[in-house]
């Protein structure tokens, strides 16, 4: 899905393909989502949107090729 993302994605939770919350738009910058995890996120689901390893940062940008779907509360990826 390509989009332009705005600040009206701002606090929308973001779920995985079997809604299972990962986090929710904490930021949008040039037209890009940025992702506060939450604690309850799955770490197999983190690990595939590569936002694991090394650098645990806790706000993380969510590329458009793992965006499926939009609706007023929720951002849903594919993953």
């Amino acid at each position: 899905m390509v989009a332009q993302f705005t600040d009206r994605h701002l606090g929308k939770r973001v779920v995985d393909h079997n809604g299972v919350e990962v986090g929710t738009v904490d930021d949008v910058r040039n037209g890009d989502l940025y992702v506060k995890v939450g604690p309850d996120a799955d770490s197999e689901t983190l690990s595939e949107l590569h936002w694991d390893g090394t650098v645990n940062k806790e706000v993380h940008r969510l590329p458009d090729q793992y965006v499926s779907d939009i609706t007023d509360t929720t951002v849903r990826i594919t993953i």
